[in-house]
């Protein structure tokens, strides 16, 4: 399994900033790894203070769900499911739309979340910062 190295989640970290500040968004952005751990982010000026939190947590469904958009786990998984393993990571997962996996050639490597605008938009966030990997 490949992993990220902080170069390249930084690489997709400015990457989903600069498609935020093109959208005329003000988010935050962070990237994990596949044993969940945080590897970089990043909180615009003007962001809520809370928000770092809620995007690792969607990048952490993600990683945990391996590869599955986070708001599409909320459909994909029985609800029962979903809070046993947000409590299995001690609150950490959100099951919310803005969370988008990253491959690096070809496999695996992480997962990128984004937040602080509309879910749709925070996925398009995040999707730019995982295409600067592929």
């Amino acid at each position: 399994m490949s992993g990220i190295t902080l170069v390249e989640a930084q690489r997709v970290v400015a990457a989903a900033l600069a498609k935020a500040e093109e959208l005329g968004l003000t988010v935050a952005v962070a990237v994990v790894d596949l044993q969940t751990s945080l590897v970089a982010s990043a909180r615009m000026d003007g962001t809520n203070p809370f928000t770092p939190d809620v995007t690792r947590g969607k990048a952490v469904a993600t990683a945990v769900t391996k590869g599955t958009p986070s708001g599409a786990a909320a459909s994909r998984f029985p609800q029962g499911l979903l809070d046993t393993v947000r409590d299995l990571y001690g609150g950490r997962v959100t099951w919310a739309q803005g969370a988008v996996p990253i491959y690096k050639n070809g496999e695996l490597a992480g997962a990128v979340g984004a937040g602080g605008g509309p879910p749709d938009k925070d996925e398009e966030v995040a999707q730019a910062g995982a295409d600067a990997l592929a």
